[in-house]
């Protein structure tokens, strides 16, 4: 392939210096951005944040019809705290309270909601989630999934 050079000067003699600034300011903003991002985790400028505790859940049985009773355990989870257990739904949203112990595990009893929320929907598999204290605002959270059989 041969390339016209006259047409290739006369394109870069249009473009001007463009091409260059669109470049240097990509690059600035992508410096912005990462001193950005480095800055967000980090609490004093300069220290990484501690890395959260890794949580866990387990149930079973894992699928059932509703109304199934369920056993829950977790680990990693705020030692001495409360551990809300919920299912993600809006109607129908706790299915337990448990106190974490000093090591941060939990165990106990739930049940899957019998509501007519479930057939209503169609829902298929529920999504339960423990966390210490407030589930929306807690970073110690675990998820496990359990099927609904019909």
């Amino acid at each position: 392939m041969t390339v016209n050079r006259s047409r290739t000067k006369l394109i870069s003699k249009q473009m001007g210096p463009f091409p260059l600034v669109m470049l240097a300011g990509l690059a600035i903003v992508a410096i912005l951005s990462v001193a950005w991002l480095v800055m967000r985790v980090t609490d004093d400028g300069g220290t990484p944040d501690a890395v959260p505790a890794r949580t866990e859940i387990t149930i079973g049985p894992s699928s059932g019809p509703p109304g199934t009773q369920v056993h829950i355990s977790g680990t990693g989870f705020e030692p001495g705290n409360a551990v809300q257990v919920i299912c993600q739904d809006p109607v129908s949203p706790q299915l337990g309270q448990f106190r974490a112990a000093d090591d941060g595990s939990f165990a106990g009893e739930i049940r899957i909601p019998q509501d007519d929320w479930i057939s209503r929907v169609g829902i298929r598999q529920l999504a339960i989630v423990a966390a210490s204290g407030q589930a929306q605002d807690s970073d110690r959270q675990g998820l496990a999934f359990f099927t609904v059989l019909r």
